[in-house]
């Protein structure tokens, strides 16, 4: 992937998951501490933004850093979908709770693998 095909696509997915928070490119720079020009720029993918910049951008968005790298073609999409559902979920359980949420995944996993 070139980089400039790369950066566009990476302001595509900051987009995509600031309108899924329902929040304003001026709510999250604010979030973020960026300038909302230079996440305006970012989103449209005229600039790439750094590590510590994505990291920033994550945190306000309360999304973890892979799923803002994450270029999905759209046979893939509806396991990332799955995928994120299922992490999303597990933010919200204690983390005492989340080893026997694993638990009951990987006992259905096992069910499904010997049908």
């Amino acid at each position: 992937m070139e980089r400039e095909e790369l950066t566009k696509k990476l302001g595509a997915n900051i987009r995509k998951y600031r309108l899924k928070k329902d929040i304003s490119q001026e709510a999250l720079s604010l979030s973020a501490g960026l300038h909302p020009a230079y996440l305006g720029r970012l989103e449209r993918g005229e600039k790439c933004p750094t590590i510590d910049t994505l990291y920033k951008i994550c945190n306000a968005l309360e999304i973890d850093i892979s799923e803002i790298l994450c270029f999905q073609t759209k046979e893939g999409k509806a396991n990332i979908t799955a995928k994120t559902r299922i992490e999303n979920a597990l933010r919200k359980i204690p983390d005492s709770q989340q080893i026997k949420v694993a638990q009951i995944i990987e006992n259905i996993a096992e069910i499904i693998d010997t049908e």
